[in-house]
């Protein structure tokens, strides 16, 4: 009798174990932080932490994935996403070269919200900029990490985030910027420095880019999303930031 009984502590045990196992394999991992500094997207702030955070922990739950936050340097979320490290991340398809935009390691949900990417640059200088043609063979203020759809025809000049693009503006390392256009606002605000737009460089929407595998969560993940547009939840989250930023004359 207690041979059987230790027999069945054990089967439970395993039983408990693999379950475990189970789980933790199912859990998905993800990354949005961007450059810490993309507001109102990300703020790096856990008490208000973005329209991302909000809308994508949403979607988590009431799609009922498992998934957690990795916390990533810029410059590794790609790789790390790229080696299944981390499962997914956010992204607009406009910032992708063509050619990455049908990249079949990838499947892409529909959109969440929009964003738009403009030339940033001293007041003065704006009209220089009101063409992105005129980025060509240029040293161009880009954050380290991040896509550009036309990165080959322009000479990069990397800075951790969107915060210190604009003082390198104002300090005039680099004469232009790509920029989007929220987090330019509310810096160009927060620091107080001056700054002006040149052309639009992308607008899209941003949207989950979910490794293939895990392709079989983008019908749930897609009708979660259509809810939180009908019920109102992802306008109210982008407003609650919204309010944070200057609006432009």
């Amino acid at each position: 009798m207690t041979s059987l009984k230790w027999l069945l502590i054990t089967c439970c045990a395993i039983c408990s174990l693999s379950t475990l196992a189970t789980e933790k394999q199912n859990t998905l991992k993800y990354n949005i932080s961007s450059s810490g500094s993309h507001y109102p997207y990300y703020t790096n702030n856990p008490d208000h932490p973005g329209v991302l955070p909000e809308i994508i922990e949403k979607v988590l739950v009431d799609a009922n994935i498992s998934a957690y936050h990795e916390p990533l340097p810029t410059k590794r979320i790609t790789k790390y996403l790229n080696e299944g490290i981390i499962d997914f991340d956010v992204i607009s398809l406009n910032w992708l070269p063509q050619s990455e935009r049908n990249n079949t390691m990838y499947v892409f949900s529909d959109p969440l919200i929009t964003v738009t990417e403009m030339l940033v640059t001293l007041p003065e200088n704006s009209s220089k900029w009101k063409n992105i043609s005129n980025l060509t063979g240029k040293n161009v203020g880009t954050v380290l990490g991040y896509y550009y759809h036309s990165a080959d025809s322009f000479n990069r000049v990397d800075f951790p985030s969107e915060k210190e693009l604009m003082e390198a503006l104002v300090r005039k390392r680099v004469d232009v910027a790509i920029i989007s256009k929220l987090p330019a606002l509310y810096w160009s605000q927060q620091l107080n420095l001056s700054m002006g737009f040149g052309a639009q460089y992308s607008h899209g929407f941003l949207r989950i880019r979910l490794l293939s595998k895990h392709k079989h969560l983008l019908p749930v993940i897609n009708k979660t999303i259509k809810n939180l547009h009908g019920n109102g939840y992802i306008t109210n989250a982008a407003k609650k930031y919204m309010q944070d930023i200057p609006i432009q004359n």
